[in-house]
């Protein structure tokens, strides 16, 4: 059981080390706008997987109801929309195409368009359709969101490649050395029992603040989840000794720095799962220690 506590306490520590990770990198979402950029290489690829066809894009993001969804930045300009549900997709492409003809004229104007990769599948889904209306509108909109999904993807992916330098540095910055976290608790019974009532706490009193909060519409909610994370971090900074203020490197060797270095990296590349991962494992940690259950 005192391996369990242990256990529990450096699960704490990753998850209070990844929520900052997490307000650190809506910073740069938002401050980049990598879900708009994201949103725009989805749409190019549907739409423009060529230079010539790149005309059916430009007309698809100056259509009124695309830049109504656009997202306005400082000094009046604006950015892409971070996000476009299906139906919104299928009645912009469908208003592009017709260009204000009758719906009578939809299978022609398909068969004008620059992009045969577009027109192709088009073509396809209303093959598949029957050639029925409503059930091609419905078609088209799977298709966008099979694309959206594989889009989602994409975007975790470099996410997670950016959390993973964004870990590295708060590893660096709050010395958060995982070997040492672990030796600390390990031997100093007092500061364990500290950081495991702070992480029984947890669980049970901010769960919904962190399910809000890393949804990445809960601006508000990010900002509370921010206040919280430093609180707890300045708790558990000085029983766990995190920060370089206390640290005497004067007999560190070679082998020392060796550890040092992969304790950094353990706690970044732990930072990288994200902060949901480690509060799931928490909860169940918890609940197996107040069952008074084995792991």
């Amino acid at each position: 059981m005192a391996i369990l506590t242990v256990v529990i306490g450096i699960i704490f520590v990753l998850l209070l080390l990844s929520l900052l990770a997490t307000t650190i990198m809506e910073l740069i979402a938002s401050l980049f706008h990598l879900r708009g950029r994201n949103l725009t290489t989805a749409l190019h690829n549907m739409l423009a997987s060529s230079d010539k066809s790149a005309v059916l894009l430009t007309e698809f993001k100056s259509n009124s109801l695309y830049r109504h969804l656009s997202q306005q930045y400082s000094k009046g300009t604006q950015g892409p929309p971070s996000y476009i549900d299906s139906a919104t997709f299928q009645s912009i492409l469908f208003d592009i195409i017709l260009k204000g003809e009758g719906i009578d004229q939809l299978k022609d104007k398909i068969d004008t368009l620059p992009d045969e990769d577009l027109k192709n599948v088009l073509n396809q889904l209303l093959r598949d359709a029957d050639n029925e209306l409503d059930h091609f509108k419905e078609k088209i909109e799977k298709w966008y969101n099979d694309v959206m999904d594989r889009a989602s993807g994409w975007y975790k992916r470099y996410i997670q490649k950016i959390l993973l330098g964004v870990g590295i540095a708060i590893a660096l910055v709050f010395n958060a050395d995982t070997f040492a976290i672990y030796q600390r608790l390990e031997s100093d019974p007092q500061t364990l029992q500290q950081v495991v009532a702070l992480a029984e706490d947890f669980t049970q009193t901010q769960e919904n603040t962190l399910v809000r909060a890393v949804d990445p519409s809960f601006e508000q909610s990010l900002e509370s989840l921010q206040v919280l994370v430093n609180n707890q971090i300045n708790t558990v900074k000085s029983p766990l000794g995190l920060g370089w203020s206390n640290m005497d490197f004067s007999g560190y060797g070679v082998y020392d720095w060796l550890a040092k270095a992969l304790g950094y990296l353990v706690t970044a590349l732990a930072i990288s799962l994200g902060a949901p991962f480690w509060f799931d494992l928490l909860r169940k940690f918890v609940n197996i220690r107040s069952s008074g259950a084995k792991p």
